[in-house]
């Protein structure tokens, strides 16, 4: 297998380590033909992206660098949160048509839009912390996911469960709807095994994705492969990465 392009990473604007050129060389160097730069989204606590400013500034930064590098794609993506059960996200409205990608995803620790969301966002956390796994707040968080997938042009949902327990048979079915990916994500391997073995056999397509923090893991795949392989997911469902000549043969 060979990786095309990596659309999750993160850079200083949020809480990553490089910058976005840096992100750039190092997609580069890897070969990729695409790299795309996807920061928290402005409600995270803490570490998200400062405000609708930030956002401008990067869009205006990658427009830089796309004609310094014309070798490599450049895409600018948000990994955006959900901020209520509604499945409202914390992207401004005004900025998503400015993206050329959305991804999705649950964290914790974000800004809650409404006094019901602070509540259902606390019990995540407290549950989370007692490791308990009420079936009422599996409902709830599973549909908030749907609901965005629903609501927003998501590309793909980022660690689907990783955070929170949801029902991924459930979202599978709605991402299948909707074309939306779900993503097999390399920085937490082993960990998500337990939802692409429910998620595999219900069709839905995937995204491969380093989730890197750091320039130096942009385009690296070896724990995400290494649950392909284990799990036999099929390539051709993993839509950023191609077989090679030898497993072509095999097949």
């Amino acid at each position: 297998m060979r990786v095309t392009a990596d659309y999750h990473t993160h850079t200083v604007y949020s809480h990553g380590r490089g910058s976005i050129e840096e992100n750039v060389k190092a997609a580069l160097k890897r070969g990729l033909k695409a790299v795309g730069i996807s920061d928290h989204g402005p409600g995270h606590l803490f570490i998200g992206v400062r405000g609708g400013g930030a956002l401008r500034r990067m869009r205006e930064e990658i427009r830089t660098l796309r004609r310094k590098y014309l070798q490599i794609d450049i895409l600018f993506g948000v990994e955006a949160n959900i901020v209520d059960l509604d499945g409202k996200i914390d992207v401004p409205e005004k900025m998503l048509p400015t993206l050329d990608y959305l991804l999705l995803g649950y964290h914790k620790l974000v800004r809650p839009r409404s006094v019901r969301a602070f509540f259902w966002l606390a019990a995540n956390l407290f549950c989370g912390w007692l490791k308990l796994r009420p079936a009422w707040l599996r409902r709830l968080n599973t549909a908030a996911i749907c609901a965005a997938v629903r609501r927003y042009p998501v590309a793909a949902v980022t660690h689907p469960g990783l955070q929170v327990d949801i029902d991924t048979a459930e979202l599978a079915a709605v991402c299948g709807e909707r074309g939306t990916l779900l993503e097999i994500n390399s920085s937490y391997g082993e960990k998500l095994d337990g939802y692409v073995r429910t998620a595999l056999p219900l069709g839905v397509s995937f995204l491969c994705s380093s989730d890197a923090h750091t320039p130096e893991r942009v385009g690296d795949f070896a724990a995400a492969f290494a649950l392909i392989r284990r799990l036999k997911v099929p390539v051709e469902r993993v839509v950023n990465l191609q077989a090679d000549d030898r497993e072509k043969q095999e097949e």
